[in-house]
């Protein structure tokens, strides 16, 4: 038997015994590759090893097979973004494996740690040391240890590499990352999203129909049908608006060459300078403010953005200014007294800062300017607003 006809056994298994996973692993193109360590999955395709596949038992076949699938419908192949793919694949891992752990056989030291049961894969991305953790020598035993910059540097923008696969169960690479379009930064993710939204609801109703949908597993389809908004989603998507982007006809747009229109495409995008304010009169609690400084942090890398920290509470009582890249996973918050916003604004105007936006940490609470700044303004609020600003977008940070 080829490994390929193993796998199709494998996959028929499955849609007889668990057709929730059964049905969601035939959307899934088989492709042959020699050059992964185990499997991959990228939301079309589920690429395999021929030795790797030869190598396991039929029942750990069909936990892997499930592993993998689960990453298509938790989105994981759509939403890493510019973070770095083999910490993701670690992250990812870390979610997708308490779902099946107990009901399916897989690889021996599997990335598994309780600690991350009910965390989105975003969160454990932040909580992972900044070695990127979950060497697999670590099995069970959590997030320590182990550096990873060599497989890093070897990877790819897909997170194909030598040690692509952190976790020996499969890698999650970017949505379509074998296709032209994705590998010239064209993919929908958005559409990614959506069509794998759609089939993990018609494999629920299928399943359902014949009483084999696991418990654990409906808790999982309501979170994908119905997610709760991430707010790193949210951060991420306000500075994405507040980057300039910058256009170019070569190459152009691959998206629209085949209906013959040539339109340029965006080469880079650039993020100008940015006014991080932070409310010291006590509102803001040192856990948020270290969570979103960690996201931050992250972002600002990536964009390669300066940064100017005030610290105000009826007054400024500190200013930080960080070069591109060097923006601090932890802010420390110090001072008291009123809060009034005003001296944050008053200081942009006075310093001749011309700010890409302003992230403003505070509960809001507080002497407003009386027009709005003209630039971006995100409100970062620990847990629910209780006031509506006269300008900018708030952003709520719930307790995780």
């Amino acid at each position: 038997m080829t490994a390929k006809e193993k796998l199709i056994k494998a996959r028929a298994a499955l849609v007889l015994d668990e057709p929730f996973f059964g049905s969601l692993v035939l959307r899934l193109e088989l492709k042959e590759d020699s050059s992964c360590e185990t499997l991959w999955v990228d939301g079309s395709t589920l690429g395999f090893s021929p030795s790797f596949v030869d190598s396991v038992s039929m029942d750990v076949l069909k936990g892997c097979l499930c592993h993998e699938v689960l990453h298509c419908a938790l989105t994981h192949h759509a939403r890493r973004g510019s973070r770095d793919s083999r910490r993701w694949n670690i992250a990812a891992d870390y979610a997708v494996n308490p779902i099946i752990k107990d009901k399916f056989s897989l690889p021996d030291g599997i990335l598994f740690d309780p600690g991350f049961a009910e965390l989105s894969v975003e969160d454990i991305y932040s909580r992972l040391p900044d070695d990127k953790g979950g060497d697999r020598s670590q099995g069970d035993s959590g997030a320590g240890g182990g550096s990873s910059d060599e497989g890093s540097q070897a990877e790819d923008d897909s997170g194909r590499g030598p040690d692509a696969d952190p976790g020996g169960c499969g890698e999650v690479r970017d949505a379509g990352s074998g296709d032209e379009g994705a590998a010239s930064g064209e993919a929908d993710f958005s559409q990614a999203e959506a069509d794998w939204k759609v089939a993990v609801a018609q494999a629920a109703q299928q399943a359902r129909a014949f009483g084999r949908l696991p418990a654990g597993v409906e808790r999982l389809v309501d979170e994908v049908i119905n997610p709760r908004v991430d707010w790193r989603a949210i951060l991420r998507r306000f500075m994405d608006t507040a980057a300039k982007s910058d256009y170019s006809w070569v190459p152009p747009n691959r998206r629209h060459v085949y209906a013959g229109l040539y339109l340029p495409s965006c080469r880079n995008s650039e993020l100008g300078p940015v006014v991080v304010a932070v409310d010291t009169s006590g509102s803001i609690g040192d856990e948020m403010l270290g969570r979103v400084a960690a996201e931050l942090s992250a972002i600002f890398q990536d964009a390669r953005a300066e940064v100017h920290v005030l610290y105000c509470d009826a007054k400024i009582q500190a200013v930080e200014y960080f070069p591109a890249g060097d923006f601090p996973s932890k802010l420390n918050a110090k001072g008291g007294g009123g809060t009034d916003f005003r001296p944050v604004f008053d200081w942009i105007e006075g310093s001749g800062v011309i700010p890409s936006c302003i992230i403003y940490f505070s509960d809001l609470e507080g002497e407003f300017p009386d027009a709005d700044p003209g630039f971006p303004v995100l409100w970062v609020v620990d847990g629910k607003a209780q006031r509506v600003p006269p300008f900018g977008e708030v952003l709520e940070v719930l307790g995780e």
